[in-house]
């Protein structure tokens, strides 16, 4: 009986062995890094000739990139189902400036640490702050593509007109407009995209209506002071009619631009080049040339220096299933480093930026061409990254609250505190630990 339980035990102890025998070589074989291993990497057709010079520049490395044009927007969601199948994830995508927020957890369980792989110079020369929502701790899971921070558009060959100089602060800005409205009725003195004016407000103050913290926590406070004090101004400014939220690619905001009769425009970095020429006139169109001045967004009286809102910009992130994560690194700084050069939008790596800004001189439709670049590349670090537009789909929240301002049935101010509660909510939807109280600046 001994020698039978004894052979028993001894014969499950040996499968035993073997089981985790066989455990240990499945996890071996996943972790071991080969650096001949072909890397599959989502792009977006917009960066189709971008990704192919690296191929053919570094052929060593570009052997083993193999890419996928596709909507690198799915990224979020596909990642949980190849979470259910076992396999499928790519091992590397562009992506949204919000992705990391959206996968950051345990769901998701996707995102690899940039840091062992890139040099730390190069990470060192991103714009200040652009890096900022690819950090969780130390641990970097983005590489900004370009970044689309806010600046202040005029109308240049008008302000000149009438003796005025862009306003600094945005309290000045606000007596301003009292002033132009008096002696200019027919002119509109500001615009700006709808939703966007909206959150740059928010971001100006520092107001913490959505701060990721890391680790499955989100702050949401959004009836803060600095809250308040942004819609207070938004409330007066819109009530006078000196700002117009509008959408800028529609009609009546092309109607304004070119009819002569419009003064400032906050909006991103691109916009000039983007809706001042295509939208609203064809580059060789006598109207545009000269027509667009560009300065730093005003602060608040007692800021050092403005605080902005961005409206775009992507990144990069690498997969921690990769079985070759250098060469996914490898190819993702190439793409945002010496291929933003010559992209169409601000590129987030700083020297990459000044050569890009050298191609400002050639634009038409600025003013004072060297001035654009020098304010473009001096406004890069003024973005209030602290304040995040994710996890939390705060635009597809805030636009039906927006539709009751634009009704009459709220101002701005009010709005708030129906804001805060339907961010909670979110945030409680998404099984985040919610913290309604606070500021980190």
């Amino acid at each position: 009986m001994f020698k039978t339980s004894f052979q028993r035990v001894l014969a499950i102890l040996l499968i035993c062995v073997f089981v985790a025998s066989l455990s240990a070589v499945r996890i071996e074989a996943q972790g071991p890094y080969d650096e001949n291993a072909e890397v599959l990497i989502w792009i977006d057709a917009a960066r189709e000739e971008a990704a192919g010079k690296y191929i053919d520049l570094y052929p060593d490395r570009g052997r083993l990139v193999q890419l996928t044009t596709t909507n690198y927007g799915e990224i979020v969601d596909k990642v949980l189902f190849w979470n259910n199948v076992g396999g499928g994830w790519p091992d590397g995508s562009f992506a949204g400036p919000q992705t990391v927020q959206q996968m950051n957890d345990a769901a998701h369980s996707f995102l690899e640490d940039f840091t062992p792989f890139v040099d730390p110079e190069i990470i060192a020369g991103f714009a200040p702050g652009s890096l900022t929502n690819c950090y969780d701790g130390d641990k970097l899971y983005c590489l900004r593509n370009d970044i689309a921070h806010f600046v202040l558009y005029y109308n240049a060959p008008l302000l000149e007109e009438w003796g005025l100089t862009p306003p600094t602060t945005y309290e000045e800005m606000l007596e301003q407009s009292k002033l132009v409205a008096q002696e200019h009725p027919d002119y509109q003195y500001a615009m700006a995209q709808t939703e966007k004016i909206f959150f740059n407000m928010l971001h100006s103050t520092h107001c913490p209506y959505q701060q990721f913290l890391g680790g499955g926590r989100v702050r949401i406070n959004a009836t803060h002071e600095n809250c308040y004090k942004a819609m207070a101004w938004m409330d007066e400014m819109v009530s006078s009619k000196a700002l117009l939220p509008t959408d800028m690619f529609s009609g009546e905001a092309a109607d304004l631009v070119r009819s002569g009769k419009w003064l400032f425009i906050p909006s991103s970095s691109w916009f000039a080049d983007y809706a001042f020429v295509g939208a609203y006139f064809e580059q060789t169109d006598p109207a545009v040339q000269g027509l667009v001045g560009v300065t730093a967004m005003p602060k608040w009286e007692g800021q050092d220096a403005p605080s902005t809102f961005w409206w775009g910009g992507g990144s990069w992130i690498l997969s921690r299933h990769s079985v070759n994560p250098q060469a996914v690194a490898d190819f993702m700084v190439y793409m945002t480093t010496e291929a933003t050069v010559d992209q169409g939008t601000f590129p987030a790596y700083l020297p990459a930026a000044e050569k890009w800004l050298e191609s400002i001189v050639n634009k038409t439709q600025y003013a004072d061409r060297a001035e654009a670049a020098e304010v473009l590349m001096a406004e890069a670090g003024h973005m209030w990254t602290l304040g995040s537009e994710a996890p939390v789909n705060a635009d597809g929240l805030w636009s039906p609250i927006q539709s009751r301002i634009f009704s009459g049935e709220l101002t701005y101010t009010q709005a708030l505190e129906e804001f805060q509660a339907v961010m909670v909510d979110g945030g409680n939807k998404l099984h985040y630990e919610v913290v309604t109280t606070g500021l980190d600046e």
